[in-house]
């Protein structure tokens, strides 16, 4: 069978591609569309901790489990393991959270760009990655269900992907959601605990967007329900699942009113302090046009040059033109 090689090859990378896709997919509805190179980063991150799982659950547990059983006598003869792969193993074992911390470091979502940095999150990274990992597995799981539900139910999911700010948690968050609700007419808004199975990623992959991605991660998984709209809310993510038209008309909703509410909807540090900064002009903003549109300009000049990629950059322009916006037309109802 000279061509079994070849097929093998071929069969191999149709599964890797096709479980590279199904992880990709299962992160991006539960993390939501992270934008640029963090986005690339958390995936990578995610595959690791996931494939760090399966390796220490399929292989190093049986593996070396098995060594110590035949080591003390409770067996008489294990299965031969060459002594390269339990070199390979261990290592394996021992260097992917440390890896996978340096990635995440290396991409920003730590305050501070730094070997000491790294250092500090080597021993967390242990059982963040852990938490990580079983989070992806979980997500994988429940994801083609909840693929097959809103196929059924003819649902659309959109996702508003943002950072808790320091000291705010899931109640500063529902408020949030309850106000840009209330904007486009949608109230009496029903907020609750998220249960059940479809909140056990959530609660796992919460420990590992603290840890691991520096991401203020406080309460609980919050679930809301309006209209016929589902919204789920916590860590790193809102998703909104309902009708075409209205999902969207939410996600904009909350694009907007996220603005200037204890929220970064940008994930680079860099770009979340020219957030704080225009939220600082917002708050301070005294219904002088001129004089606001000539701090803009200085802003907008320092995020010209800033290290920002495409969404970033959009992002902050956006905030820049809604945040003349509504200076502008508070003037005008003042007048």
């Amino acid at each position: 069978m000279p061509f079994l090689p070849f097929v093998l090859l071929l069969a191999w990378q149709a599964l890797s591609k096709s479980a590279s896709f199904a992880l990709g997919w299962a992160t991006a509805i539960y993390f939501g569309q992270v934008p640029g190179r963090q986005g690339r980063i958390l995936s990578v991150v995610s595959l690791l901790a996931a494939g760090w799982v399966i390796v220490i659950v399929g292989f190093a547990v049986p593996i070396l489990g098995g060594a110590i059983l035949e080591a003390t006598g409770v067996i008489d003869d294990n299965f031969d393991v060459e002594v390269i792969h339990y070199i390979g193993l261990v290592a394996a074992i021992i260097l992917t959270p440390p890896v996978i911390a340096a990635s995440t470091v290396y991409a920003n979502f730590h305050e501070d760009r730094s070997v000491g940095t790294w250092a500090r999150m080597v021993p967390i990274s242990y059982p963040a990655s852990a938490m990580l990992g079983a989070s992806v597995l979980q997500m994988v799981v429940f994801t083609p269900i909840l693929l097959f539900q809103r196929w059924r139910r003819k649902r659309k999911l959109v996702q508003v992907p943002l950072v808790m700010r320091e000291g705010s948690d899931d109640d500063d968050l529902v408020e949030a959601l309850q106000e840009a609700l209330e904007t486009i007419g949608l109230e009496g808004v029903s907020a609750f605990e998220a249960k059940g199975p479809r909140s056990w990623p959530l609660r796992t992959m919460g420990f590992a967007a603290e840890h691991l991605l520096g991401a203020v991660v406080r309460g609980e998984p919050m679930r809301l329900r309006v209209d016929g709209l589902e919204i789920m809310a916590y860590a790193t993510n809102v998703s909104i699942l309902g009708p075409k038209e209205d999902a969207y008309r939410v996600r904009a909703a909350l694009e907007r009113e996220f603005a200037f509410h204890p929220t970064y909807l940008t994930w680079n540090e860099d770009a979340q302090k020219f957030e704080d900064v225009l939220q600082e002009l917002h708050r301070t903003a005294n219904g002088d046009v001129d004089a606001l549109r000539a701090k803009l300009d200085e802003v907008q000049e320092k995020i010209d040059v800033a290290s920002l990629n495409t969404e970033e950059w959009n992002v902050l322009y956006r905030l820049r033109l809604q945040l003349e916006h509504d200076v502008a037309r508070r003037n005008s109802a003042g007048d």
